[in-house]
């Protein structure tokens, strides 16, 4: 597995591209698309910041720094922007940066990465890596960076955004919270949860945050047509379950159905783990509360289990 890595500085400074205190960047030529999109994204941000962008195949880190021109003593912005492509997972092409220290270039320029340990809000950082955005980092460096982006799915999306030591206000965000959850202990409940949360993301065809919103919103009534609605005898899961178990929709005769309930269940499994539970009590409920028929109980377990692996594990380890 190849990965090219390029750096590029835009400068005023001397360099063998220029010498007369124009800005430039050094060296010539790469992808003018990219670096004038990291141009336009400077104005505003102040150092010491980092500006990235992450695409398959893709990573780009811009650093951007203050300094004093000598040709006119004027303080200015510049950019040291490194590049890796490659064939290979984001949070790879991230590790294989070793970006320079964030100044002009010089003839004694070198590849430095700095000692000091990054610090930063985890969740903001999940957060801004999941759909873009700003988060507060001291000393972001690619690799740890990628150790957060390693656990979030791969996507054929650009993302983009800025590492920034301003002080920024955390909000709730319970996707986010999950992820580094199972980046901090991927042996947790939570981390299981946000396994199960990113293969129903996959299965229905979704973001995480729609799987996320689906959650926080769970509805067993939401789920059935007007006909199942009015044969329902409760609201709860249990009670829809039940109903379908003697047969109440069966007038309907929606094939879909057991698709749909099965839908919930899986949800709830989620919820139970994103709560630190390990989701045997949303089985239990298909199992015994709700007073299946046996094989209408198999029917549905084997709906849950074809949703995801995390749930046919569960499922299968619930039966056993």
């Amino acid at each position: 597995m190849s990965i090219a890595v390029e750096h590029a500085w835009l400068q005023k400074h001397p360099s063998p591209a220029a010498s007369s205190g124009e800005f430039h960047w050094h060296p010539e030529g790469g992808d003018r698309e990219l670096r004038a999109g990291f141009v336009e994204r400077v104005r505003g941000i102040e150092p010491p910041s980092v500006l990235w962008q992450l695409e398959p195949g893709r990573v780009a880190w811009g650093q951007v720094f203050s300094a004093i021109a000598p040709t006119d003593g004027r303080r200015y912005v510049g950019l040291v922007l490194s590049v890796a492509e490659g064939a290979a997972s984001t949070a790879a092409l991230l590790e294989s940066l070793a970006p320079p220290l964030a100044a002009p270039w010089s003839a004694e320029a070198g590849l430095v990465v700095p000692l000091a340990a990054p610090a930063g809000d985890a969740v903001a950082v999940a957060r801004a890596l999941i759909s873009g955005g700003a988060a507060t980092v001291e000393r972001p460096t690619p690799r740890w960076i990628a150790s957060i982006e390693r656990v979030l799915p791969e996507r054929r999306i650009v993302r983009q955004g800025v590492w920034t030591s301003d002080a920024r206000p955390t909000r709730s965000d319970r996707v986010a919270e999950l992820a580094v959850a199972a980046w901090r202990e991927p042996a947790s409940h939570a981390a299981r949860a946000f396994t199960l949360l990113c293969e129903l993301a996959v299965a229905r065809g979704e973001s995480l945050d729609d799987v996320g919103r689906a959650v926080a919103a769970l509805d067993p009534r939401g789920l059935l047509t007007v006909e199942e609605r009015a044969a329902a005898t409760a609201d709860s899961l249990v009670g829809v379950l039940h109903a379908w178990g003697r047969g109440h929709f069966d007038r309907a005769a929606d094939p879909t159905l057991v698709s749909r309930l099965a839908e919930v269940v899986a949800l709830g499994v989620l919820a139970q783990l994103a709560d630190d539970r390990d989701g045997a009590d949303a089985l239990a409920e298909v199992r015994w509360t709700a007073l299946l028929p046996a094989s209408r109980r198999r029917a549905m377990l084997e709906a849950v289990a074809q949703r995801s692996r995390t749930l046919r594990q569960l499922v299968e380890g619930h039966h056993a």
